[in-house]
């Protein structure tokens, strides 16, 4: 989703209707109701409530005046809670009509001494309620929290993990993606389906790589570079001076032209070789700015990792990067190492994607690959304009989405960074992924490329539940320490 930049996910407005059985008091639905609005207020969450007698659904005119309503509000989701048996006819109908997510709450009871007259048995309407739904084939459009029967106070808490999947939807089914040039030749496997891609409702703008020339070309004889090169500066003290400083400064402001004129999301580049032959540096650094500012940039034109940053810069709310899945770690690479599993170690590796704030002592330095393939004698000077540094400790999602035919497979691990020197070039990290070597023999190999996306804080279990409700069937995790239900989320509870 186009965002403001320094923005990571877009606002949501979600709408809550309840809903209530005729043979059972309305009154216990609306008062159950009030509590969750007044528990959802203490956690800073606003919710659009529909007016008149639509708020509590009893019949299928409440129904389609209760749409009416959220449409008008234009909201992009809604909780429909049950606050006592409800009518399975009317909230299915509901959620057919609404067209929009939904996720469904059931009152808890309350207590004891209200179990003789004020019992509203949500338990029991649940199962029609989902059973309803399901029968018209509209359960994918909804999300049932693994604890469905709520009391005011976790149903407010439902809610806002609610309103945290919803960003990751919205910014992902209005994302649009820019693709500058073709895929490097020896970069096979980032290679993508457009009709994977817009599976997820995601776009993909494809220029020609020779646009991205011209406008920098034009900033070059045209634009005062002078603000964009005291910025960089200010990120990094190494950046060269003279005419690299002004190539780099050039390039940022023209991705910064194709990120306005076409409402871009997100962008994935060429990176080499043509871009040092001919833009006379590597992206890198300008890649990593951007991410800093919300806007990531996948290598390699990998329109695959340019998603997967994006799902991982909604549900962390902060800047992503994307890294290579790169090298397995030596036993003598630190003592620290002996504390968990080598195996479950892995070095996660490039040239510089990475904000420089998340980075250890960043500077700027040459690409050592292709320095060794374009400049092998000499100074280095077209390599230039990678950020290196030791990526921080920090706690981390590693994700992935990759093309199956027409649709689309994900995985997601939860690990950390460890703080210790990596003892390589580039922007690296040393990351513990527990279960990581038999995930990458049973599930990595064969179905999924070489990069990575990765948020720097623990999200799985909320880019779980928002890849279910984007519709994808198959989501690969690590082997979890507890026997798991078909469908349940495993970072649930960690």
């Amino acid at each position: 989703m186009y965002l403001p930049l320094g923005t990571f996910s877009p606002e949501v407005k979600i709408a809550l209707v309840s809903a209530s059985r005729d043979c059972f008091p309305r009154e216990l639905s609306e008062t159950r109701t009030h509590k969750l609005l007044k528990a959802c207020k203490k956690l800073g969450i606003s919710l659009f409530v529909p007016e008149g007698d639509c708020r509590t659904i009893e019949s299928k005119e409440h129904a389609i005046e209760a749409v009416k309503q959220v449409h008008a509000a234009d909201c992009d989701a809604t909780v429909l809670f049950l606050g006592n048996f409800s009518p399975e006819i009317e909230d299915a109908f509901f959620v057919k009509k609404v067209g929009s997510p939904v996720a469904i709450l059931a009152a808890a009871e309350e207590s004891a001494s209200g179990l003789a007259a004020d019992r509203g048995d949500a338990l029991c309407g649940m199962l029609s309620a989902v059973l309803a739904i399901k029968k018209r084939a509209l359960i994918k459009n909804v999300y049932i929290p693994s604890d469905p029967i709520v009391t005011a106070e976790s149903g407010a808490q439902a809610i806002e993990r609610f309103v945290r999947i919803m960003k990751i939807v919205k910014g992902i089914r209005n994302a649009t993606i820019g693709l500058f040039g073709p895929r490097p030749r020896d970069f096979e496997t980032c290679n993508y389906n457009l009709a994977s891609i817009a599976s997820l409702g995601v776009e993909v703008e494809e220029l020609g790589f020779l646009d991205l020339v011209h406008a920098v070309q034009e900033k070059i004889a045209q634009d005062d570079l002078s603000e964009t090169i005291a910025s960089m500066n200010a990120d990094v003290k190494t950046i060269p001076t003279g005419d690299f400083s002004k190539r780099l400064a050039a390039y940022e402001k023209a991705v910064f032209g194709f990120r306005d004129e076409l409402s871009l999301s997100a962008m994935t580049t060429q990176c080499w070789t043509d871009q040092e032959e001919v833009l006379k540096h590597v992206p890198c650094f300008i890649n990593a700015r951007m991410a800093a500012k919300g806007f990531p940039i996948a290598c390699e034109n990998d329109v695959h990792s340019a998603i997967s940053e994006l799902l991982g810069q909604y549900a962390s709310n902060q800047s992503v990067t994307i890294l290579d899945v790169n090298h397995s770690i030596p036993g003598d690479l630190d003592a620290s190492v002996t504390k968990y599993p080598l195996q479950d170690l892995v070095g996660l590796f490039h040239c510089g994607n990475t904000d420089p704030r998340r980075l250890n002592d960043p500077a700027m330095k040459y690409q050592v690959i292709m320095n060794r393939l374009m400049e092998p004698e000499g100074t280095p000077d077209i390599t230039r304009g990678t950020i290196e540094g030791r990526i921080a400790a920090s706690p981390i999602t590693v994700l992935q989405v990759h093309g199956v035919g027409d649709s689309l497979q994900a995985y997601i691990m939860e690990g950390k960074f460890l703080d210790l020197d990596p003892k390589t070039f580039g922007c690296t990290g040393t990351a513990y992924l527990p279960g990581f070597r038999r995930f990458y023999r049973h599930v990595l190999l064969g179905r999924f490329h070489h990069h990575a996306a990765v948020a720097f804080a623990h999200c799985g279990a909320i880019l779980y539940d928002a890849l279910k409700l984007l519709g994808l069937d198959t989501i690969f995790t690590p082997l979890s320490d507890k026997p798991l239900y078909p469908g349940e989320n495993p970072f649930e509870g960690i």
